[in-house]
């Protein structure tokens, strides 16, 4: 009698000896699906359209590489086809862009490529794009906006970006009007920016204005900009262009013909205000007096030995006759040194006035009142130096000096 092949016989049916072999196809299959898309984004772009004709990225991947080719004919088709599976794709919205910009349809263009830029801040294509299609339209408001989130992400780019700004400001009043809205926002990259104008031929004019434009905004130049961009000016010898960037920020106070003569403890925008001498043998502060503590002075310890100025701060007087006074009183020393304020032109040997001090601590030890009168040359004297300075120096000793009340005014 033949074996019954009905269920419970315990005999497979063949059915169900099929199924190992359909799991097998199964997962070659999907492990195919799997590896397909990276397999084609790495393909050659005809080969990977070829292998996933359906994937978006595929499409668009492909329609990049036609562009980078230089075949925009091709770009746009798979372009449109990669935007028809994915209407957000940037990639394929930015290569269709060119691909209408190629064509001479500008508009369209500009459109697309607009969307590309406003749908990703991170593609640097397109932002660049739009930079210079926004400055061939004289729009500098997009382009500088454009820039400034390409040099967010992208440092390596900024040398091209700030030479762009500059050569827009300079060449154009209105574009300057934008460079001065984006500094006022104080993005990241604006101390990047301001150094880069000192290397630039030029720039030097470009900070002027520049700082001048920020002052009414709710981020001016800080002090350390301005005192770069006085110091340049200084040492520059652009000592008109000096004054007049003073003059038009009150930064110090431009009447002033000397800075914080009462020796307060405050910052100061150099080279207006104090440079305090310090080395070897000497400490130079500004401190309350500690005879009379609402006073504040200039403080000066010296070993008798040291000859660097002790004190130094520039003037900017126009030609005429002034007058310095000030305080001073000698709390410790004896001896042949002595202390001058002295003025004297920049770049020049002569002294202009010259106030000495000797060490006599009877006469001294008390505050007491000094002055001395010196007249500015109504040429080659348009900036000066006012000075501290110790005289026949030599033998070590124990000095403490004081200075106080300083006053420049113009005299009778």
């Amino acid at each position: 009698m033949a074996e019954s092949d009905a269920p419970g016989s315990g005999k497979p049916s063949g059915l169900t000896g099929l199924w190992p072999v359909a799991l097998a196809a199964g997962l070659i299959w999907l492990g195919w699906q799997v590896m397909l898309v990276p397999i084609s984004t790495f393909a050659p772009p005809e080969h990977a359209v070829r292998l996933a004709p359906g994937s978006a990225d595929v499409l668009s991947h492909a329609a990049e590489a036609e562009a980078m080719a230089g075949d925009m004919e091709d770009a746009a088709y798979l372009a449109r086809l990669a935007l028809s599976r994915a209407p957000f794709d940037v990639e394929a919205l930015r290569v269709l862009a060119l691909a209408e910009s190629d064509a001479g349809r500008e508009d369209q263009a500009d459109q697309l490529m607009t969307l590309a830029g406003n749908w990703s801040l991170r593609d640097n294509v397109a932002h660049g794009w739009l930079v210079e299609s926004r400055l061939r339209q004289g729009n500098y408001a997009s382009a500088f906006a454009h820039a400034d989130t390409l040099i967010r992400r992208r440092a390596d780019l900024r040398p091209q970006v700030f030479n762009l700004f500059s050569t827009a400001a300079e060449m154009d009043p209105a574009a300057g009007a934008y460079l001065l809205g984006e500094l006022a926002e104080s993005p990241p990259w604006r101390g990047e920016y301001l150094r880069s104008l000192y290397k630039r031929p030029n720039g030097i004019q470009l900070l002027a204005s520049l700082a001048v434009g920020l002052e009414k905004t709710s981020a001016p130049f800080s002090d350390s900009e301005l005192e770069a961009l006085y110091t340049a000016l200084y040492e520059g010898r652009q000592i008109a262009g000096l004054k007049t960037v003073r003059a038009a920020l009150d930064r110090p106070a431009a009447d002033a013909l000397l800075v914080n003569g009462a020796f307060a403890d405050e910052p100061a925008v150099r080279p207006f205000g104090w440079d305090l001498g310090v080395g070897p043998g000497i400490a130079v502060a500004m401190l309350n007096d500690d005879r009379k503590p609402e006073l504040t002075a200039l403080r000066v310890i010296h070993d008798g030995r040291n000859q660097q100025p002790l004190a130094t701060q520039t003037l900017t007087l126009g030609p005429g006759t002034y007058r310095l006074t000030g305080q001073q009183r000698l709390e410790n020393g004896s001896g042949r040194t002595q202390f001058a304020w002295e003025v004297q032109c920049v770049g020049a040997t002569d002294i202009l006035g010259e106030r000495r001090f000797d060490l006599d601590m009877a006469a001294q030890a008390e505050w007491s009142s000094f002055d001395v009168r010196f007249t500015v040359p109504g040429s080659g004297c348009e900036a000066q130096t006012l000075r501290l300075v110790p005289r026949n120096t030599g033998r070590r000793t124990a000095i403490v000096v004081w200075f106080s009340q300083l006053s420049l005014v113009t005299a009778r």
